[in-house]
């Protein structure tokens, strides 16, 4: 049985019975969200006495229960809530939320559809599997005048399209591709799927996945439904000028109702199909279906009296499954697309695990037709051009009929509007269609296309011509029922006594499931040629053995088990008709708290494959490593194959191989039990594995240090507004894509644009004597420090996204060099590998070429005889601050600088250790150590890289928000580190600045160098009396517990409302815009630098780019949240460093100088206070200067056009190149 997202239940009128205190429904103490509303009058599965007020469907998002049906758990609901039998008829209907899946893959697992995953973007053809018809050589062949007519059809109706909208629900749309309509209805969309992306996105949102992914289902059909012209340059569409879709100029309204695999629930199918009636939509397609639903009988019944032409799949089944047609096609009212293949043969008995349509019941094929599919047009998401000519499956069949059913309407529209009711254009519609289409094929007869198609083969010019009935002439059909006749009578519908309302809705339930499993189970379907039909000629005999395969086969609920064994006398039964539950509440129950999910354990090359390469070290050349479960019930969605978790999606797609490798799935019971694959440089699964470990684990260390959740940089639309409101909107990025096979190069980076990481691999230039060999793959992928390093940047561009501009020199060097902070300390998590070290050095921590190096094997690979950069040797003591500029190089300074601080660090926690073992000499005898040595030293050096790598993220929430340097870092440091531990009596400050004194690094605008000179200040007055009232306005409900979505929605509503604060507040008291670092009455510029408009008296343009909290324990073991709000403003400043606070004229050459503060707040009641403020003031003509001087610089060439017109969306890129020998990664 399928799983459920909840349940959905049904209340008399408005639910106001079952609210507290005129607030909204509440039904066992969980609140519940309207999904339809069925106004007085309207029909009512199950009970005439929900018409004489109306009724309402409510959606439960409740917890599901400790079982396989869903249906037990909507049982459960009932017996644990004495209120629904107090409420007695106020609840009229119960039932699970089921979760679904559209068949889409045919039986080997691949994908049935066109839904190419590829981001390579190549046409896929027709395919003749399986017994599948293909029509040689022609592209949109299902549109020629020898098929459904299309092109003549359209061409008929030409502008009157317009008249007509069609709602097409399925799982978005991509507006990126050429076949987009071009009436597509942008401002209706409507979203019904929960991913966070909110209600008004209906595009696909389908990640870039496998062959079994499915992607852009949505995108396919809506390309049959209305797709546009192409442009005649279309891969394998050479010369084809002509739309693609059969309604192209109609109206569409977007509605997303699945997700990007497809998978629906019975509550998003309600609310799309209601949302569809509400917007006047004449037309509905749908390409998919499910099970049979009370509430889903009640939408279509409501739609159908609102005169909207319903068109549903037939569904797909693969000859083992049940193959009859699912709802809602299924009920009369809706009009199923059953499949006709291109020779004429019915979309059915194709070969064994062959994806083939369904058809039948008998009685239901009246209100079926056959439109032409597979092999049928299918653009391609992702692809602008790419229009493949694979698309199958019922769900190509639909669009097309759906279409049809347009275009009549928009030929006759002046007639059909004045119907005297609306369900009349419906019937007027069917009368056209059925009476036009082709009732025999070349390979079927007239007796066989009526059973496997229903009324024929679609002809949609030949449809137009027939003149619309007049409406006495049209009869409407009986409303949709949830059940069938003879179960409904079974199960209690005739009983001469009247059922009390707790009975009446156990039998409904009952009704419904038994429904149902005919869905589930071929056996079950099997039972009963025609349950939908006329129940006396259904026998005695024939309802027992769909009863007893109910109960042998169907799983049915534990509640609906006892009744069926009651009911035919099987042992076990209990009562015929168990009685519901009444009387007082049932005792409280008690079960242990279940423990948290384990943390799962991965394999990884500990650093890369070329440790495993010499005999010296192949003892440690692979690591465990424990990363968070990533899957249910730790969050809401299953660990996918790819891996696709809560944070990462690994794409494994390689472009300059075309191959797109099997993703892994880490659930496999296989892997579980042995830490997922081992190591192997030949398995892209291993490398999916890895990366993900890798990634996974640097996210972690980013979490605990910063004490939130990690969030990745969003993606910012900017639009202009008015004065002083704010223009830029950020979107919300749910996972980073992670591409170990992207590039075939000597590179490996970050996308900001992309929100993606991209591995490279190359053939390897390696030196005589390296234990890389010449010739061999390198794959960088399966270094983990690049993947720590990629990671790192990722991370940071979710905390600081203007680290990216080069404003001087320290800026690109910063990002580079905290990237390999994190990746060499990373080496320290595992001890195998640090006790190996420091037993090879003999204590001597700095001697540990292995953990001090970053990137053995590409750097051998790369020809550089060596790591990528090494820290532990005096190579670095060559470099000068003062003289060296380039990225890489000048950001080495700053990781030795830290890493030097460690060393001394380690050795002083160390030293007591080595004066026990040497008796206090300090000199380690010849020989091996001994191993209790080797395990304490290994103990402390790892937990003091813990502590350092912690210090180093944490800082991150004290640096300026932009024009980063060096200096200011070690200030962020010794405040952070001073807020958290005030004692620090192994002196890890005094190391730190040590160690930056040494190097050139401490900040050049102290005078004095000490902790508290170098800390940073609060304001002279911390607590002004308009900050209290500034924090009013913050949402401070975080929660740990939260999802990631909504704690991006809740800073992004603080930003907001801080914002709108802080206006009011600088409007009223102008001089506060010197305490956060701004310039009083700046204009509103557009993208060139040019004025947009300007301020109003006492105003100023600023924006707040983060409303974010920090959590720590204080040393007295309290809890703490503090506020960190970051404040940002830009002005022009002319190429020659003068700054333009009024606008550029229009083409002249500029950069943009940004300046504002990161302020640090706690907003506890009654303490509020600013308690550091770290500002760069917009008006800093220094600052300027540096920064005009940083640009006319060579040695930052690549990030150059950051500060011009264009725009460099991949810096990172730009940055890691080869480069011949100065390449780095």
């Amino acid at each position: 049985m399928a799983s459920a997202k909840g349940l959905l239940v049904k209340v008399r009128g408005d639910g106001a019975g079952l609210s507290v205190r005129g607030g909204p429904p509440r039904i066992g103490g969980i609140e519940a969200e309207p999904i339809l509303a069925l106004p007085p009058g309207a029909a009512a599965a199950g009970t005439a006495a929900a018409a004489d007020r109306g009724a309402t469907w409510l959606r439960l998002a409740t917890d599901a229960a400790d079982t396989d049906n869903p249906w037990d758990h909507a049982h459960d609901l009932v017996a644990r809530n004495p209120a629904l039998a107090a409420a007695g008829g106020e609840v009229l209907a119960v039932e699970p939320d089921i979760l679904q899946q559209w068949d889409y893959r045919n039986g080997a697992g691949e994908r049935g559809m066109a839904a190419s995953a590829a981001p390579t973007c190549t046409f896929d053809d027709q395919d003749p599997s399986g017994g599948q018809a293909t029509v040689s050589g022609r592209v949109a062949w299902n549109a020629a005048p020898d098929f459904s007519q299309f092109k003549a059809a359209r061409e008929s109706v030409g502008a009157r399209q317009a008249n007509i909208t069609i709602a097409h629900l399925d799982t978005g749309f991509d507006p990126g591709h050429e076949t987009l309509p071009a009436g597509l209805l942008t401002a209706q969309q409507r979203n019904f799927v929960d991913d966070g992306t909110g209600p008004n996105n209906a595009t696909d949102h389908a990640p870039a996945g496998t062959l079994t992914s499915n992607r852009g289902h949505g995108t396919g059909t809506l390309s049959l439904l209305a797709g546009n012209k192409l442009d005649g340059t279309s891969p394998h569409w050479q010369g084809f000028t002509d739309f693609v879709g059969g309604a192209p100029l109609a109206k569409i309204l977007p509605v997303r109702i699945a997700d990007w695999v497809v998978r629906l629930t019975t509550g998003t199918m309600v609310q799309g199909i209601d949302y569809a009636r509400q917007q006047g939509a004449q037309v509905l397609s749908m390409s998919m279906g499910g099970l049979a639903s009370q509430a889903l009988v009640d939408a279509v019944n409501l739609a159908y009296d609102h005169g909207v032409v319903m068109v549903t799949a037939a569904g797909n089944n693969f000859t083992i499954t049940p193959s009859s047609i699912v709802y809602p096609a299924r009920y009369n009212r809706v009009l199923a697309a059953c499949g006709v293949m291109g020779d004429g043969r019915a979309y059915a008995g194709l070969a064994l695990g062959t994806m083939q349509g369904n058809y039948g019941p008998p009685s239901k094929m009246d209100t079926a037709l056959g439109a032409y599919t597979p092999n049928v047009p299918w653009a391609e998401i992702d692809c602008r051009k790419v229009v493949d000519m694979d698309g199958s499956g019922t769900s190509a069949a639909t669009p097309q009929v759906a279409a049809a059913a347009a275009l009549w309407l928009a030929e006759h529209w002046d007639v059909v509007k004045n119907y005297p009711q609306p369900w009349m254009r419906i019937e007027a519609v069917r009368k056209a269609l059925f009476a036009k289409a082709l009732k025999s094929t070349a390979k079927m007869n007239a007796a066989e296309t009526k059973q496997k198609i229903g009324q024929g083969v679609l002809r949609a010019f030949d449809a137009l011509g027939f003149p619309p009935p007049a409406a006495n002439s049209l009869t409407k059909l009986a409303p949709a029922t949830y059940t069938w006749s003879w179960l409904d009578l079974l199960t209690g519908g005739s009983s001469l006594a009247a059922p009390t309302p707790a009975t009446l809705r156990q039998r409904m339930m009952f009704a419904l499931e038994l429904t149902q499993m005919a869905q589930g189970s071929a056996a079950i379907e099997q039972a009963i040629a025609d349950p939908d039909g006329d129940p006396g000629n259904i026998s005695a005999a024939a309802r027992n053995r769909y009863l007893e395969a109910a109960l042998d086969q169907g799983n049915p609920s534990k509640p609906l088990k006892a009744f069926l064994e009651g009911l035919l006398g099987r042992p076990g039964a209990s009562a015929a008709v168990p009685a519901p539950v009444m009387g007082p509440a049932p005792a409280i129950r008690r079960k242990p708290r279940p423990l948290p999910p384990p943390q799962r354990r991965l394999r990884i090359y500990a650093l890369d494959p070329s440790v495993a390469k010499r005999l010296d070290s192949v003892s440690v050349y692979q690591s465990t490593l424990s990363v968070p479960w990533d899957d249910e019930p730790a969050t809401d969605r299953p660990l996918l194959p790819g891996p696709i978790g809560e944070y990462l999606e690994v794409v494994d797609v390689d472009p300059a191989s075309d191959r797109v490798y099997d993703p892994i799935d880490l659930n496999d019971k296989v892997l579980l039990a042995q830490d997922g694959l081992p190591p192997s440089e030949g398995n892209p699964r291993f490398h999916q594995q890895m990366v993900y470990a890798v990634a996974m684990t640097t996210i972690g260390h980013f979490e605990r240090a910063l004490g939130r959740r990690a969030l990745w940089a969003p993606h910012y639309a900017e639009a202009p507004g008015r004065t002083g409101d704010m223009t830029v909107k950020a979107h919300y990025v749910p996972r980073l894509r992670i591409y170990p096979h992207a590039l075939r190069a000597e590179n490996a980076y970050y996308s900001p644009e992309k929100k993606a990481l991209l591995f490279g691999y190359f053939p390897a230039t390696s030196n005589e004597g390296d234990v890389t060999t010449p010739g061999t793959t390198v794959f960088s992928c399966l270094s983990s420090d690049i993947v720590a390093h990629e990671m790192s940047h990722a991370l940071l561009d979710g905390l600081h996204r203007r680290f990216q501009e080069a404003s001087n020199p320290d800026v690109p060097a910063f990002h580079e060099a905290f990237a390999d902070i994190v990746a060499l300390f990373q080496h320290f998590t595992m001890k195998e590998l640090v006790s190996f070290e420091i037993g090879k050095a003999r204590g001597e921590l700095s001697a540990a070429s292995l953990l001090s190096g970053i990137a053995k094997q590409f750097g051998e690979g790369s020809g550089r005889a060596g790591p990528l950069r090494e820290y532990g040797g005096a190579g670095m003591a060559d470099l000068d601050y003062d003289k060296t500029f380039e990225a890489h190089d000048r950001g080495s300074i700053l990781v030795f600088a830290v890493y030097q601080a460690f060393l001394a660090i380690a050795d002083r926690r160390t030293d007591d250790l080595i004066q026990l073992a040497t008796g206090g000499s300090g000199i380690l005898p010849a020989g091996t150590l001994h191993p209790s040595l080797v395990e304490r030293l290994t103990d402390e050096v790892a937990k003091t890289a813990k502590q350092m790598l912690t210090m180093c993220i944490r800082a991150l929430d004290c640096c300026p928000s932009v024009d980063i340097t060096f200096g200011e870092y070690l200030r962020a440091l010794i405040t952070a580190d001073r807020d958290a531990y005030p004692d620090d009596p192994l002196h890890y400050r005094l190391a730190f600045l040590e160690s930056f004194r040494k190097w050139k690094l401490l900040p050049r605008d102290v005078r004095t160098i000490s902790e508290d000179t170098l800390a940073w200040s609060a304001p002279e007055n911390p607590s002004p009396g308009w900050l209290k009232g500034l924090l009013s306005r913050i949402d401070l409900g975080w929660n740990q517990k939260l999802k990631r979505a909504e704690i991006f929605a809740l800073n992004d509503k603080n930003r907001y409302a801080l914002w709108k604060a802080m206006h009011k507040a600088f409007a009223s008291n102008p001089d506060l815009y010197k305490q956060f670092g701004l310039l009083p009455d700046l204009p509103r510029y557009n993208e060139d630098g040019t004025v947009m408009h300007a301020p109003k008296k006492g105003e100023t343009t600023f924006d707040v780019y983060g409303v974010r909290p920090t959590r720590r324990v204080e040393p007295d073991g309290s809890f703490r949240v503090e506020v960190v709000v970051v404040i940002q403003q830009r002005i022009p400043v002319a190429l020659d460093g003068t700054a333009m606070p009024q606008g550029m004229a229009k083409g002249d050459g500029f950069f943009w100088f940004r300046g504002g503060a990161t302020i640090i707040i706690d907003p506890r009641e009654g303490f509020e206070e600013i308690r550091y403020s770290i500002i760069k003031n917009t008006g800093s003509a220094d600052r300027q200067k540096r920064q005009a001087g940083t640009m006319a610089a060579n040695y930052l060439s690549p990030l150059r056009a950051l500060y011009f017109g264009g725009e460099v969306s991949e810096p990172f890129a730009l940055l890691h190149a080869s480069d011949g020998d100065d390449d780095h990664v």
